[in-house]
């Protein structure tokens, strides 16, 4: 239980004594929102399923409880092994409870987020020539081996299939039967099935992973290594003897958000929205990792739960405001730490790493420019849904250094032009219009915050800078050829996805060309999400890459497009929250290739900038942004598309802001709950024959204003400037 729920737990029984409610009082049922929650509930997760192979009794046990299971591994047979599934991702330290122990048994664990990835098939060569009759044979590599596996020498007609009964790594042999009916020659392929117990984590990037070995002494409580994210572990007695195992599962260490501990959340009348919300909160939080973990100097909001576990500056924009708007203090407490260690980074010259904390050497990787401002973008986000002036004050010369760090890639043509990289990791050489409008919406942010802590005249000046680049972007960036914003000036036949998402996103596109501009992204869209661009693909195969989905998502939000918008999201991250597809880990994907599949072993399926979902469900659909620093001023603009109802809430610096709304038909109806010293705007869809009430109260009639500042917006939308305590708004016509 987290202490927020106990809290919780303790202050209800409390207010039971106090009020006299008698103790046999049905308690009320948990909000409806409740039970998309992942979190686990207790800190010790076991597995909802197991899978046994060799001699093994009574597996079930590990799942069900009240009795015991015993592994029984033979020499020369196939090693006993269980293998647990979580059902979806965690992670910590596996254990397993011991019982009873025959011989000196050792038992290997491997971790996986895939059941692909657990066990590796062998895939080598014959060494050297091997006669008709041999049941030896020495092979160039003895790896992924396993007794009672299947191994295939050759192949097609000419194969010829085995059971391994040994190998000897040192000699590089191994043994099988029956003996060959056919001679085999050195260079002919050997394979294997199902292989042998593999991870998809390594030590390389994350600093653990690989297999464990477990030998228990004695009867009692036996804990693996941490372990990120992982679905299912692979426990194998891989030596004779026997283990008898009363209980398995993972001591959860990972941030364990019960409901108790959402101090915003979200519902609709679209189960699959409210399924990726969840799935997005819980994505993040598999990524955090609290100060002391495995020698962690602080709390951290890493990229993946199991790769690369480093502060990345992109993921944390995603990230932050996810964590922020679901966690509250204790989401900002976790990005303040991380954004503390980003910036105790900088070098020289301005620049933020883009990992200050990459591989397992921990130190700051300098990824790219474009990455670089990021960071300052993460530490402006902060300010914005906390209102931590101090420590924004603190570390304003340090952005504003940075700023002049990235002003030095524009060019005498007002554009960025830098051969730099960015997240999906190709070189992008010219004037890159991603890049330009990446700097772009870093010049607006930073004369945002010049104008809450710092100097109205740096404000000024970066505000004409950025109009500047703006014009710059419109005027040698557009190509009339695709409808659209070419990749660079070296690429201009190339339309890729983020750039074209990001100019809707941040109002770059012209107001004519807007519905040119989303047909044009709609050339990109798969059943599966939309690609990286025309013809793009990554450096390791991948073609569609959620980051960029969830930036076209927020601009077609933007621009107008919310049906776009939701088709898109359902596209992408529907086939996450399907309990069915193989690759279901509760959390998001950081790839796909072309055909929806994530092939390679080491792509997280747990990774933090991947859960845009969360933020924009949020501030798109229930429609609950901040305007001013801490939520001192926010917005109220929801986006219903074809959804019936939405309601949900936010945690501000001042407290809850609560919004309820619903949609039939013209007709539109809407609650907030604002807390004291805050003030907003709500804006709701609206015609000019529609009549509006603001509590009751008629402010829009036959297209007239008559109070609350009733404004109607080319967008189609009535603005209402309302205070704190209840606004009750009501839209008929």
């Amino acid at each position: 239980m987290s202490a927020a729920a106990a809290s919780a737990i303790a202050t209800a029984v409390a207010f039971s004594v106090i009020s006299g409610t008698p103790a046999s009082a049905k308690p009320e049922a948990a909000p409806s929102w409740q039970q998309y929650v992942l979190g686990p509930s207790s800190p010790q997760v076991a597995p909802v399923s197991v899978t046994p192979r060799g001699n093994v009794t009574n597996p079930n046990a590990l799942v069900k409880g009240g009795k015991t299971t015993t592994l029984t591994t033979v020499a020369g047979d196939t090693p006993a092994s269980v293998l647990l599934d979580f059902g979806k991702d965690v992670a910590g330290t596996p254990y397993l409870d011991v019982t009873g122990l025959q011989g000196s048994p050792s038992l290997s664990l491997v971790t996986s987020e895939s059941l692909a990835a657990i066990r590796t098939p062998a895939s080598t060569t014959v060494k050297t020539d091997a006669a008709q009759g041999a049941s030896t044979v020495a092979l160039a590599s003895t790896a992924r081996l396993e007794a009672g596996n299947t191994i295939t020498f050759g192949t097609g007609s000419a194969a010829q299939k085995r059971t391994i009964d040994s190998f000897d790594t040192s000699a590089g042999t191994v043994t099988f039967r029956p003996a060959l009916t056919a001679a085999v020659t050195a260079g002919t392929a050997v394979s294997s099935n199902p292989g042998a117990p593999s991870a998809d984590d390594s030590g390389g990037l994350s600093g653990f992973g690989g297999t464990a070995t477990l030998t228990p002494t004695k009867n009692g409580r036996v804990t693996g290594p941490f372990r990120g994210g992982f679905r299912f572990a692979l426990i194998t007695l891989t030596s004779p003897g026997s283990v008898t195992l009363s209980s398995a599962g993972v001591n959860f260490q990972a941030f364990r958000a019960t409901p108790a501990d959402y101090q915003g959340w979200f519902e609709s009348s679209s189960a699959d929205l409210n399924k990726m919300y969840y799935s997005g909160a819980y994505t993040v939080q598999l990524d955090m990792a609290h100060d002391g973990l495995n020698g962690l100097p602080g709390d951290r909001i890493l990229d993946g739960a199991k790769r690369d576990r480093s502060v990345w500056t992109g993921d944390l924009l995603v990230e932050g405001p996810e964590a922020m708007s679901t966690l509250g203090p204790t989401g900002a407490s976790y990005l303040r730490s991380s954004l503390d260690l980003l910036l105790a980074s900088q070098r020289a010259d301005g620049a933020l790493p883009g990992a200050p904390d990459f591989g397992a050497r921990k130190t700051p990787l300098f990824y790219s420019n474009n990455y670089s401002g990021f960071g300052v973008r993460a530490a402006i986000d902060y300010y914005r849904y906390t209102g931590d002036s101090a420590w924004i004050r603190s570390n304003l010369a340090a952005l504003e250094h940075e700023l002049e760090y990235n002003a030095q890639f524009v060019n005498d043509n007002g554009l960025v032009a830098s051969n730099d990289r960015d997240y999906w990791q190709t070189s992008q050489q010219g004037e890159v219009t991603k890049y330009s409008i990446d700097y772009y919406v870093l010049l607006r942010e930073m004369a945002w915050l010049e104008t809450q802590v710092g100097s109205p005249s740096l404000a000024t000046k970066y505000n004409g800078q950025a109009d500047a680049l703006k014009s710059a972007i419109n005027s040698r960036l557009w190509s009339p050829t695709l409808g659209a914003y070419s990749q660079s000036s070296s690429k201009p036949t190339v339309m890729v996805e983020d750039a074209n998402a990001l100019a809707l996103q941040y109002g770059i596109v012209p107001a004519d060309k807007v519905a040119s501009v989303q047909a044009a992204l709609k050339t990109l869209w798969t059943s599966h999400g939309a690609q990286i661009g025309t013809g793009l693909v990554d450096p390791y195969g991948h073609t569609i890459e959620p980051y960029g989905n969830g930036l076209e998502t927020a601009g077609r939000f933007a621009s107008g497009d919310t049906t776009g918008a939701l088709d898109l999201m359902n596209r992408t991250w529907g086939q996450m929250i399907d309990t069915e597809n193989p690759l279901y880990t509760g959390a998001f994907w950081e790839f796909l290739t072309a055909d929806g599949t994530v092939t390679r072993a080491s792509d997280s399926l747990a990774h933090g900038w991947s859960a845009s979902p969360t933020v924009q469900l949020t501030e798109q659909v229930l429609g609950v942004t901040p305007v001013g620093p801490g939520y001192s001023t926010w917005s109220v603009k929801p986006h219903p598309g074809d959804l019936a109802w939405s309601k949900g809430q936010v945690p501000t610096k001042q407290g809850t802001l609560a919004v309820d709304w619903s949609a039939e038909k013209k007709n539109f109806t809407l609650h907030v709950t604002a807390p004291k010293k805050t003030s907003g705007t709500i804006s709701i869809p609206a015609t000019s024959s529609s009549t509006v009430t603001l509590n009751g109260k008629t402010v829009w009639k036959k297209g007239m204003s008559s109070g609350a500042n009733a404004t109607l917006g080319s967008d189609g939308y009535l603005s209402l400037n309302v205070g704190a305590g209840s606004s009750d708004v009501t839209v008929k016509g």
